[in-house]
């Protein structure tokens, strides 16, 4: 699980693993970061502000738009970006598990995000979320894929997006990172009431 980029729990891949780069003049593990901000930063403007909404009720959230939002995040820098991970981490699930838990979250989703549904926007948003980052599909930017795609979520509902605390550059950033994983740890268990009250905290602030 990471809240601001650049920061990883143990089992992730570490930023200074360069098996797959793509772009070996990205030599330091600063470089690389900055490119990675510029093409995330471009899949932003494809999905969120260049795209058209999502439909509520449709089959949107599928296998191959999961991968692909992540290939279009990290495939000009990375040739593992798009694809699901064939080795364990300490965090996410068994690999071989990946492909299945990826199809059962679609089908989930279509139900939580169905016309009839009652469910609140900011639960279905905690749920997609949780479950991208318990199932951890890819083999780095997990939790910035997820944050897209619930951003992407968000689009499709008109919701307002949320202001992703840049916990790096903030001086209680220790003690947001705590409260994101308590309330993901939470959400494992199938309590989301901690969760969604963090993205409430995260929601613009009226000028």
């Amino acid at each position: 699980m990471t809240i601001a980029d650049g920061t990883q729990p143990g089992g992730e891949t570490s930023g200074d693993d360069i098996s797959g780069l793509i772009l070996a003049h990205l030599e330091t593990r600063a470089e690389r970061n900055v490119a990675e901000a510029q093409a995330i930063s471009l899949a932003y403007d494809k999905y969120i502000f260049e795209a058209r909404r999502k439909k509520q009720g449709t089959r949107w959230l599928t296998d191959e738009f999961i991968r692909n939002v992540h290939q279009d995040m990290l495939g000009s820098i990375w040739d593992w970006a798009g694809k699901y991970r064939r080795d364990n981490l300490n965090i996410g699930m068994d690999w071989h598990l990946i492909p299945e838990q990826v199809r059962l979250l679609c089908d989930d989703f279509l139900h939580w995000d169905a016309q009839a549904s009652t469910m609140p926007v900011l639960e279905v948003a905690a749920r997609l979320q949780n479950r991208l980052t318990k199932i951890h599909p890819f083999r780095n930017g997990n939790g910035r894929h997820a944050r897209l795609m619930t951003d992407i979520f968000f689009l499709s509902r008109r919701h307002p997006l949320l202001e992703w605390p840049q916990t790096q550059l903030m001086s209680e950033g220790h003690q947001i990172r705590a409260q994101y994983i308590t309330a993901m740890q939470d959400a494992d268990q199938g309590d989301f009431s901690s969760l969604v009250k963090f993205f409430e905290a995260c929601l613009p602030k009226p000028s």
